[in-house]
């Protein structure tokens, strides 16, 4: 149940349905394997993104890093370039973990393969797009700044005296 609170000076909205219900316990557990951690998804392998399209996402990123490092590295340059790669590694490796994490198909179900998402069709909050559609939508920000990264550090080093 939703009440309205009027003394404020702008109307508050409390659900005191909630407040009714003791706190959760947290109770200790025992170190827990990777597949107790992991979430079954019967229709991902139908409807869901292809993890070879993140790892695409993930690689080519990696690569816009080293064509930072090829271009603008330097001994000025390594103390922001070296937190950046911290960063990003730490970025993109808790992304990855949570991929693994993150609901999977469960055992002894076949997944489709890269081709099949291309040709298939990807789930999304707003309805079904094609698998085609979802891996540009992925990669083509990723490719554009890699494409800039190249075009900007040749650019450096041609005028750089």
């Amino acid at each position: 149940m939703t009440t309205l609170t009027a003394l404020a000076p702008y109307p508050v909205f409390r659900d005191t349905t909630r407040a009714s219900r003791p706190p959760a316990q947290m109770v200790a557990s025992a170190d827990r394997e990777f597949e107790d951690l992991r979430r079954d998804a019967p229709d991902l392998w139908v409807n869901g993104v292809h993890p070879t399209a993140v790892k695409a996402l993930i690689g080519v990123y990696g690569v816009l890093l080293l064509t930072f490092w090829a271009f603008f590295g330097g001994p000025e340059t390594a103390l922001t370039l070296g937190i950046i790669t911290v960063l990003g590694v730490m970025f993109f490796g808790l992304l990855g973990g949570g991929i693994l994490l993150s609901d999977s198909i469960p055992k002894g179900e076949r997944g489709r393969d890269f081709g099949e998402f291309l040709n298939g069709h990807v789930s999304i909050a707003t309805g079904w797009i094609s698998g085609r559609e979802a891996f540009a939508q992925i990669i083509v920000l990723p490719l554009a700044l890699l494409a800039g990264a190249v075009v900007f550090g040749a650019i450096w080093r041609l005028t750089a005296g």
